[in-house]
């Protein structure tokens, strides 16, 4: 049996796992300190931020003295809304959102950032918009909507579209999230480190003392060449 084979045999102990660490932490900390860093200077200087702006529309049937607002009415205003949320993505209708507010833009940008989400079992749509541009998020959302609910009663003549949520100026951005970047940055960083110095030291063939040759071996050392020797 040969070394090779003796040494892949070999179960590494609690023991070496403690050596490996110890004699490779300054590889580790460097490798976790400088993906940590990197990942905090572009998450903090490079990628732009990205603001959300939001706003929610009530869809329903316009109240009237001779109609009563029924559980039929409900479900159909329900079933809808996802109609809205078509027209609502088309192109017809941002662009004339965007020329009637003047808004430096065009439609095909806005609709890879525009998301309309009709809520659940409500008769409530959902409307965002991210931009890097807080300003301008704010405004196409309150653009959009307005030639939405101007669209909306060409669609349905007795519906009526409600704004119960009006539109903010997002002031603090949703992405980066700087501290989950970092923090994934970390264990990342980590994990690599420690993985190379298990892939370094299994692939040093060499032996560090007597008394590891004489474990793997099964051999008693006779003798060992110092290191230095003293004259």
């Amino acid at each position: 049996m040969n070394e090779e084979i003796i040494r892949n045999e070999e179960i590494i102990r609690i023991e070496d796992i403690k050596d490996i660490l110890i004699k490779r932490w300054k590889m580790i900390l460097s490798i976790t300190l400088m993906t940590t860093l990197t990942v905090g200077i572009i998450s903090f200087f490079v990628i732009a931020p990205k603001y959300e702006a939001s706003t929610k529309v009530f869809i329903g049937k316009e109240n009237t003295k001779n109609e009563n607002y029924n559980n039929s009415d409900i479900q159909m205003y329900q079933q809808l809304l996802k109609t809205y949320a078509e027209v609502i993505t088309t192109n017809n209708l941002i662009e004339k959102a965007i020329e009637s507010n003047d808004l430096n833009i065009n439609s095909e940008e806005v609709l890879r950032s525009l998301t309309v989400t009709p809520s659940a079992n409500t008769q409530i749509l959902e409307i965002k918009y991210i931009s890097t541009d807080n300003v301008l998020a704010r405004d196409l959302i309150d653009a959009v909507t307005t030639q939405f609910i101007k669209s909306s009663t060409e669609l349905i003549p007795n519906g009526n579209v409600k704004i119960i949520e009006t539109v903010k100026l997002p002031e603090n951005p949703v992405s980066p999230n700087k501290k989950m970047n970092i923090a994934i940055a970390f264990l990342l960083g980590l994990m690599v480190s420690i993985g190379l110095s298990f892939l370094l030291k299994f692939m040093d063939n060499t032996f560090n003392n007597k008394e590891q040759m004489e474990e793997v071996l099964g051999l008693p050392v006779l003798g060992a060449i110092p290191d230095s020797i003293n004259t």
